[in-house]
């Protein structure tokens, strides 16, 4: 387990250090773009970046800072994926369809919290974006929303990653790892049952 840390760590911090960033700045834009956002185990990867930031591979202010603009990008090109395409028919048949009305008017009562905490959520976190531009949403109060959200799961996901390893010490990067192969199996798994 020793071995697998110390090999992982020393090829992170054998890549130039613009590179390390400019890798995480694009795992957290795709990560925060509707549908293949759910895909990405965005939230393990923030986590393991926050391990790095505790053995001082990277500054945690600054793996939130890219990871929450990142995010924030991505998830802005939801919406305006969401605003250009909110009249086809397959998005106006999940949105508008009668049989979930009560839903997605809890969903517009409440855009602010499903927005904001739903960055916390895996799955869920890339997909608001993409309806509430489907239904209208204004985009000043959809920017505040992200932004908010964007920094409070950057910040989590860091911090998490950052509290694991000083807790575990180099064991925190092996199970952090774990978690990124099984998310990864369990969602090809269920995909080939489909």
């Amino acid at each position: 387990m020793q071995q697998i840390s110390t090999y992982i760590t020393t090829l992170f911090y054998s890549v130039p250090e613009f590179l390390r960033y400019g890798l995480i700045f694009v795992t957290s834009f795709i990560e925060g773009m509707p549908i293949i956002g759910s895909i990405l185990p965005g939230g393990t990867i923030a986590l393991l970046i926050g391990s790095f930031s505790a053995t001082g591979l990277i500054s945690p202010l600054y793996a939130v800072c890219i990871i929450a603009l990142g995010t924030f990008l991505g998830d802005m090109i939801g919406f305006l994926i969401g605003r250009k395409y909110k009249n086809a028919p397959w998005l106006k048949k999940i949105v508008f369809h009668e049989k979930h009305q009560k839903s997605w008017d809890i969903f517009d009562r409440h855009i602010a919290i499903v927005v904001i905490f739903g960055k916390l959520l895996p799955v869920v976190r890339s997909m608001p974006s993409l309806f509430a531009a489907a239904r209208g949403v204004v985009i000043r109060k959809y920017v505040l929303y992200s932004a908010i959200g964007s920094v409070l799961w950057a910040f989590a996901g860091v911090y998490g990653g950052n509290i694991l390893t000083k807790v575990l010490g180099k064991a925190a990067v092996v199970l952090i790892l774990g978690l990124l192969i099984v998310s990864g199996l369990l969602f090809v798994f269920k995909k080939s049952k489909k």
